[in-house]
């Protein structure tokens, strides 16, 4: 998880993207008005997952005027523009979340964090190497993931969100989250097991209070 702190015109933004890549990117060049994956790859820091690189483009130019990100977007070569239209996260409030979230979804929104025990009741698939085999296991989703609930200004209803322990905490004030829904196995009060949703955070920014 990482904080992004969001660009706020079009020439700061350019100037950090268009960087040329690393040594070995013999097709992307510094300052030739075209933004390459590999560009963007450095300022992100998500190597080569492309779900996640749009979701930090996306937040990274979220406080630039209309204009501004249309100028960005114009500058993507073809290949990072055809991710982009394919991983394009959307914007939800936490309504929105529990009616209609579905895993494997790229979202934003908006919301207070607030920490919660880690006797949470919930199991969330994880990856398990086994002989030089992948596999996935369910586990108490508090073994992998610090969890909080996330809180509107506007309804009582709330969300789960987490992030891997290795993170540092989120900072409980209002924040904008990015990150990918997750499928988690909840147990209910009548100890029946039921298919949830919660948000895997994979950045975040500070939302300045209206």
């Amino acid at each position: 998880m990482k904080e992004i702190h969001p660009f706020s015109s079009f020439q700061e933004a350019i100037t950090k993207f268009d960087n040329g890549g690393h040594f070995y990117n013999l097709f992307s060049h510094a300052k030739d008005g075209v933004v390459s994956p590999a560009e963007l790859e450095i300022i992100a820091g998500t190597g080569q997952d492309k779900q996640k690189l749009i979701l930090f483009l996306v937040m990274s130019i979220c406080k630039m005027d209309n204009r501004s990100r249309e100028k960005i977007l114009a500058r993507l070569d073809g290949e990072l523009f055809e991710t982009y239209e394919k991983y394009h996260p959307v914007h939800i409030t936490i309504s929105q979340m529990i009616e209609r979230g579905k895993p494997g979804l790229s979202v934003t929104l908006v919301g207070t964090p607030k920490k919660i025990s880690e006797q949470t009741v919930g199991k969330v698939l994880v990856p398990v190497a086994v002989g030089g085999e992948t596999s996935f296991a369910l586990v108490p989703i508090s073994e992998s993931y610090v969890i909080y609930e996330l809180h509107s200004d506007y309804t009582h209803e709330t969300v789960l969100v987490g992030h891997p322990k290795e993170s540092d905490d989120l900072p409980e004030r209002k924040l904008r989250l990015g990150g990918i829904l997750s499928t988690l196995n909840e147990i209910d009060q009548s100890q029946k097991s039921k298919e949830g949703i919660f948000l895997e955070i994979q950045f975040f920014l500070e939302e300045e209070n209206q």
